[in-house]
């Protein structure tokens, strides 16, 4: 035997080292950390995307973003008081063609009943 070469043949242990085990693989199992990336991590930019234009005085968007406007442009809280006083006016104005048919239709009934017991 020559010089390093281990008794059991190259690459075997020698008598009397102890042999670690090899680690078992084992599947991602709850609670354990995940492997570590063998990719470079993407991050996101650091310059911030794109807003949209700010508005003008005279134009609203509904893209700006809230607190930059400071009472140049119509009020939220105004446009939506419109919005829903017009909706009760729209609903209230339905009902009322309804409740006048209905009406109408049963003064028709009755004046036909009325013709039949004279008629």
């Amino acid at each position: 035997m020559s010089g390093p070469e281990a008794p059991g043949g190259v690459g075997q242990p020698t008598a009397g080292v102890p042999v670690a085990p090899a680690a078992p693989i084992a599947p991602n199992l709850p609670g354990q950390a995940p492997p570590a990336p063998s990719a470079p991590v993407v991050l996101p930019p650091v310059k911030p995307p794109n807003l949209p234009p700010l508005a003008d005085e005279s134009h609203t968007t509904l893209m700006s973003p809230a607190g930059v406007e400071e009472g140049d442009g119509t009020d939220w809280a105004a446009v939506l008081a419109v919005a829903l006083v017009a909706e009760i006016g729209l609903l209230w104005g339905a009902a009322c063609v309804v409740l006048a048919r209905r009406r109408a239709a049963l003064s028709r009934a009755e004046s036909r009943a009325e013709q039949d017991r004279t008629g």
